[in-house]
């Protein structure tokens, strides 16, 4: 086969596997009512769902990161796969909330081998020229599980139960096993010298991205990044019925006509990075995301907010495509999985922290605080990629 055809079997392999890690989270959401229905648990209770599969995900991809580097992306991908299935198994036969508890633990464990896997898979096979391409086309998987995936996972909840999505989810990771096996070439190890899996090496290695500018800087901006979105999504949909008595499918078209920009502007928004700089690019869209953000609330319903919203989707996908390839150059490739894995354990300490401010500003201070708080953290975020080092080519 081609190299062409090759380029687009990884493509269609990672952006499958990405998109059913992100749907199977995302999909949660609109199967709590039901799950808390049928265990009896509160609000909070329930949410622990959310808690016990991002500090898994969180906290065991510092784990696999060095392994990645050790023993190569496809195996951690297909491992990942494997304990992702284990994890959507539980929870599909799960007859007790503790035994669900541990089925969305286990698939959080997986997820985040899936994610960190999946990076680094796309950079050691992807050239550092081709990187923003590649990269916004596999990551538009999250504007498509967005759009098609919670729709469809929401679908299947109602007509057959919600724990029959965590049964097709399985199944979902199952075929891509197999699927992944046949379709991706195995890609060398990339282990680098003196890299033993050991804890002192873990310690020495995730020390040492720390203690240096350029990988401090770049894992700061991508803390920030990440926290960005966080309140004003999760807060959106309140403002828009509270404000303006919106219902539930009209906050759904404001999320599908803005996803479905997203999702169709990422693959170009990488190809534009790789002509004009990625550096360039991610600060310039952390800039608009500002000024966009600061913009929503002053927003009533109508033509012009659905305009500012996708604008935002929009300045989101041209940031996220270059962000992933200028991260994982910022490392030598022995030690890539292990910053990407350091990188997504800060994420995901960002996304939670942003959650819980956004959840205290938006009862004391409204919408227009959550996005004032977006705003300073998409500023930050492009201020702190310019400590980045000056001599490479980002």
């Amino acid at each position: 086969m081609s190299r062409d055809g090759e380029q687009s079997r990884v493509i269609v392999s990672l952006f499958l596997i990405l998109f059913v890690g992100v749907a199977d989270n995302q999909v949660v959401s609109p199967l709590l009512p039901a799950i808390r229905a049928d265990f009896g648990k509160s609000p909070s209770e329930a949410g622990l769902l959310f808690t016990g599969y991002s500090v898994c995900a969180g906290l065991f991809v510092l784990l696999w990161g060095p392994l990645s580097d050790a023993f190569g992306r496809k195996q951690g991908l297909l491992n990942g796969l494997v304990l992702f299935l284990a994890g959507s198994s539980v929870s599909f036969l799960a007859g007790s909330y503790p035994a669900l508890m541990t089925g969305r633990m286990v698939t959080g464990i997986g997820a985040g081998m899936l994610s960190l896997n999946a990076i680094a898979y796309a950079a050691d096979y992807f050239p550092y020229a081709k990187r923003g391409w590649a990269m916004g086309s596999i990551f538009s998987s999250y504007f498509a599980a967005l759009i098609f995936g919670v729709p469809l996972g929401s679908w299947l909840g109602e007509r057959f139960g919600w724990n029959s999505v965590f049964g097709a989810m399985g199944g979902a990771s199952l075929l891509l096993t197999v699927g992944a096996g046949l379709m991706l070439p195995l890609l060398p190890s990339k282990r680098a010298a003196g890299g033993e899996t050991t804890f002192s090496e873990y310690l020495r290695r995730y020390g040492s991205f720390v203690k240096e500018r350029t990988s401090l800087s770049a894992l700061a901006g991508s803390f920030f990044a990440s926290a960005a979105t966080t309140g004003f999504l999760a807060f959106l949909g309140v403002w828009l019925h509270d404000s303006f008595g919106i219902s539930g499918s009209s906050i759904g078209l404001v999320f599908l006509i803005s996803g479905g920009a997203a999702l169709l502007a990422s693959p170009l928004a990488g190809s534009v990075a790789d002509r004009i700089g990625k550096r360039f690019q991610f600060i310039a869209s952390s800039v608009a995301l500002m000024l966009l953000l600061l913009t929503l609330p002053l927003m009533s319903w109508g033509s012009a907010l659905f305009v500012v919203f996708g604008l935002i989707s929009l300045a989101a996908a041209f940031r996220q495509g270059p962000l992933e390839a200028m991260l994982s150059e910022i490392v030598p490739s022995g030690e890539r999985g292990s910053f990407v894995a350091l990188k997504n354990s800060l994420s995901q300490l960002g996304i939670g922290l942003a959650a819980m401010v956004s959840g205290l500003l938006f009862e004391m201070h409204g919408y227009g605080a959550v996005c004032l708080l977006g705003a300073v953290l998409s500023l930050l975020a492009g201020v702190s990629m310019l400590f980045t080092s000056r001599h490479r080519n980002l």
